[in-house]
């Protein structure tokens, strides 16, 4: 008899902990951000110092459910505006980005838009990088990126070993729109019409300047906005 009592005096106890621990989980999601204000109203799902991060469904005006970064969608997840269109695919800090589609609703059929978006806007049914690299001979390794919105064109600087290379011979660069320029170390083209090919060539010598090589590196640049080249050999 003694031990019911001990038996439902504990079981009594693990229910009261489990509506506590319940109604702090519930107390949690309401303290749970998502900063897209349109999918602000409620919000159930996993959360990180106060936002929603991780997989999680938020509903406001409009509704997500999918995959949350520092309260914004990041990754993958399936949005439904409240005029019906529906998109499921990646984003981005709240945007659409990546490979996805938009389903327009229509009294007949459905519209279907499928493909790729860069920050909110379709860009195409495929991909296009920002560039392509079409061919690299002699080269230790190199790094293009964009690193300013504005302007169209590029700048590029050699390295050996860690330090600039200055100790080239024949160089050549050749490019299908823009304007040559010299910037100290750096040499580029400016004023370049997208899409633009480069085509660049040059001879090096080793570390131990015993001996030349013939370096080939073409690119082409598919997006205005000023990249940074660098070559290392």
């Amino acid at each position: 008899m003694t031990i019911m009592k001990k038996s439902n005096y504990s079981f009594k106890v693990l229910w009261f902990m489990l509506i506590l621990f319940s109604g702090s989980i519930l107390y949690a999601q309401d303290d749970c951000k998502v900063l897209k204000p349109e999918i602000s109203g409620s919000y159930t799902g996993k959360c990180k110092k106060g936002l929603a991060h991780g997989k999680g469904r938020a509903v406001g005006t409009d509704s997500y459910e999918g995959r949350f970064s520092e309260g914004l969608p990041h990754g993958t997840g399936k949005y439904i505006w409240a005029d019906g269109r529906v998109y499921e695919g990646s984003w981005s800090e709240g945007m659409r980005d990546g490979k996805g589609r938009m389903i327009y609703p229509k009294a007949d059929e459905d519209s279907i838009v499928a493909g790729y978006w860069k920050e909110d806007k379709y860009i195409g049914e495929d991909f296009i990088p920002p560039y392509k690299v079409t061919r690299n001979q002699g080269i230790v390794r190199y790094s293009i990126r964009k690193v300013n919105e504005v302007g169209s064109g590029f700048g590029v600087t050699l390295y050996l070993a860690g330090s600039y290379n200055t100790d080239i011979d024949d160089w050549s660069m050749e490019t299908t729109s823009g304007e040559a320029y010299t910037s100290g170390r750096k040499v580029g083209i400016e004023n370049a019409v997208v899409p633009y090919t480069v085509f660049i060539k040059y001879r090096v010598w080793n570390t131990m300047h015993s001996q030349q090589h013939d370096v080939y590196f073409d690119f082409t640049i598919n997006e205005p906005g000023t990249f940074e080249v660098t070559i290392t050999n």
